[in-house]
């Protein structure tokens, strides 16, 4: 959800390929998934790994039509419990400075966070994605 740095971009696809993710999608505000910066981090990821961009309103169709749960990552949720995860679902991490925006935040059927030591604000972008597809894999 307009996650602009291309290494960021990058490391997200390479990580959602590597642990099994069905496909990557860029929604407004995002940095290209061609940006040569993007295919650099992503050591080419997207030539195996689906990975596209799409509007908030295809994507929240498509959600709703094939019954798939989207959970938002963001530092005030409901701590990860991989045991509630279900079988189908879209797992969504927000803006480097901003956050998640609010189409997001109005749709998402649950708002998760990682915990996190205390005195520290935030994780990379990258790195908390990382870790909640480790977490939730199957």
């Amino acid at each position: 959800d307009a996650v602009q740095d291309p290494g960021n971009v990058g490391t997200i696809v390479r990580t959602a390929a590597a642990l099994g993710a069905t496909a990557t999608i860029a929604l407004p505000g995002t940095v290209d998934l061609w940006n040569p910066k993007v295919i650099r981090s992503s050591m080419g990821a997207q030539f195996h790994h689906p990975a596209f961009h799409a509007e908030w309103a295809d994507l929240r169709r498509f959600l709703d039509r094939e019954r798939v749960e989207l959970w938002a990552a963001d530092a005030r949720g409901e701590p990860l419990d991989r045991t509630r995860a279900v079988e189908r679902m879209a797992i969504v991490v927000g803006n480097e400075g901003s956050g998640l925006s609010a189409d997001v935040r109005g749709r998402a059927d649950r708002t998760i966070s990682l915990p996190i030591a205390s005195g520290i604000e935030s994780l990379n972008v990258a790195v908390a994605a990382g870790i909640i597809l480790h977490e939730l894999r199957s």
